[in-house]
């Protein structure tokens, strides 16, 4: 068998992963843009970090988990994946690539809002930019004494901290503010965990801004709306991070139990991953690597299973807990029952063993059991 996996993310390469580890004896092909996987769970990190210590080069997994990586962005659409599953062929820059089965786990982008001088956002950190950003807010503490982060969301809320803790540090004479479109931080997480970031907040006297929609920057100002009375006002702001979501990129793929696409009829030999795909059934579709990474292992056990011709297994996952870093020495989250409420060292602990959990499967141990796997 020839298989094709398109995303090397948090979908995509345990799914190459799994396949190799079952012994399924085909040849595996990686088509990305990158050079490497990021572990973006950990790329708030990168404010006082270098990028390099969480990214795994696409050459060195290829050559442990035996894929070859084709370094190219593919366009896809839905037509498109029509066409290459009744052709069997993935049209790439200079060749077509046959297939017996493809693997969409493109997974998914930050949305886009205004940038400008002084803004910046997932992808500025993600090209290694984190201490230069510390560096030019300490460079203009005098012209503003205001640092936004613009989205309340996990990953908002982990570089809000992180960046406190380093100004803190620094001893960097600048105020944190954090700007939410919903009336609460984490608002796809238990209400109480809101609460323990708030109690966060406060103690370090950072600003808490709910119901506002962050427009532009404008100099060392930034324009928001209050979405709760409609009115347009300014706030100021030297420099603003950029954390509103992600999106399905470069598009929502519905899939049956399987995680077979579903674009007008069952394209038997397309499945989708990840963040890019919703599964039919009641497991987790949440965007997220928990999700994503359940997703890729499962589609590697089906693409098996169908070659084989024995009954695939469908999508069940459900999430038994979520963990956030407020800093270096803080988290929180909840842990086997949505109201059993982690923080401080405990959920610290329990953050940094799934961290060590992922960097172990990476490394070639799967210790990710059903029973006790959380991330």
């Amino acid at each position: 068998m020839r298989i094709v996996v398109i995303g090397g993310g948090y979908a995509g390469l345990p799914c190459l992963i799994e396949l190799h580890r079952r012994k399924t004896g085909a040849e595996l092909h990686l088509i990305d843009p990158r050079s490497e996987h990021c572990k973006l769970t950990r790329l708030h990190e990168t404010l006082q970090t270098p990028l390099q210590r969480f990214c795994e080069p696409f050459s060195a997994l290829g050559s442990k988990y035996g894929f070859i990586h084709h370094r190219e962005a593919i366009d896809v659409t839905e037509e498109k994946l029509n066409l290459w599953s009744a052709a069997g062929r993935l049209p790439l820059a200079h060749e077509d690539l046959s297939f017996d089965a493809l693997v969409v786990a493109t997974g998914s982008r930050p949305r886009k809002l205004p940038s400008g001088e002084g803004v910046y956002t997932q992808e500025d950190f993600r090209k290694d930019l984190g201490r230069e950003v510390i560096e030019s807010i300490a460079a203009a503490n005098n012209r503003s004494k205001y640092v936004t982060v613009v989205g309340a969301g996990a990953t908002g809320v982990q570089f809000l901290f992180e960046l406190s803790n380093v100004l803190r540090k620094k001893k960097t004479a600048v105020s944190l503010r954090l700007i939410s479109l919903e009336e609460r931080t984490l608002a796809e997480l238990p209400a109480g965990l809101h609460r323990v970031v708030l109690k966060r907040l406060a103690e370090a006297g950072i600003d808490f801004v709910p119901c506002t929609r962050y427009m532009k920057q404008a100099r060392d100002r930034i324009i928001v709306e209050d979405l709760s009375r409609h009115e347009t006002f300014d706030l100021p702001s030297r420099h603003t991070l950029l954390f509103p979501g992600v999106a399905p990129f470069p598009l929502t793929l519905n899939t049956d139990r399987f995680g077979r696409v579903l674009a007008g009829d069952t394209l038997e030999n397309v499945f989708a991953a990840g963040d890019c795909s919703i599964y039919q059934g009641h497991g987790l579709n949440r965007l997220s690597a928990q999700a994503a990474m359940r997703k890729g292992k499962l589609v590697a056990a089906n693409i098996r299973a169908q070659a084989e011709r024995k009954t695939m297994s469908a999508y069940t996952y459900r999430e038994s807990g979520y963990m956030v870093s407020l800093g270096r020495h803080d988290a929180v989250g909840w842990l086997g029952l949505r109201t059993n409420i982690v923080k401080g060292l405990p959920a610290l602990a329990c953050k940094e063993a799934l961290e060590s959990q992922y960097n172990l499967y990476l490394g070639g141990v799967d210790t990710y059991l059903p029973f006790f796997s959380i991330i």
